[in-house]
């Protein structure tokens, strides 16, 4: 980032139907397991968040190489592969469509932000990446809630946003 705090990581976005939708397909397509991802959305529109893009949930590869340091699987958690998230949050800043949300799946159960995914994107009260993050809850394999979670500066919490879904 240029050094300036984004507006997009304090909430308040606005989502395409059509972005929504595929988000939530893909979370229906992948569970059993967590789906994950990125929304992108011009920077001359800080609230809008209008292209989104799939990501591989790496926690099941992690599991297998080293299941003492990765307890948990692809049912539980989702794991992006850093280096490819930091190539995408730059680029997207390089191109004028910066990453404004990253996104992800529990299935069976709510569309809360856990301890894990705290502790993944806040340390010592600073946020991990400049982006706000949604959560999509999937129970036996239909869509139930979603939510938009923001970092309350200064912690390690996360508080619920308002979004907005809009259509083209």
């Amino acid at each position: 980032m240029s050094g300036e705090i984004p507006s997009w990581i304090r909430g308040g976005l606005r989502f395409p139907r059509a972005v929504l939708d595929d988000i939530e397909a893909h979370a229906v397509e992948e569970y059993p397991s967590e789906c994950c991802g990125f929304v992108a959305g011009p920077a001359d529109d800080p609230p809008l968040a209008s292209q989104g893009a799939r990501e591989v949930n790496e926690a099941d590869k992690y599991h297998r190489l080293d299941p003492e340091r990765f307890p948990r699987t692809s049912k539980m958690y989702f794991k992006i592969n850093e280096l490819r998230a930091a190539r995408s949050f730059e680029a997207g800043e390089a191109s004028g469509q910066p990453i404004k949300v990253i996104y992800h799946s529990h299935c069976d159960a709510g569309a809360y932000f856990s301890a894990e995914d705290a502790a993944t994107f806040a340390s010592e009260g600073q946020l991990m990446w400049p982006c706000a993050f949604l959560v999509v809850s999937v129970v036996e394999g239909e869509i139930r809630d979603r939510k938009l979670w923001v970092h309350r500066p200064g912690t390690d919490t996360f508080d619920e946003s308002s979004f907005e879904v809009v259509d083209p």
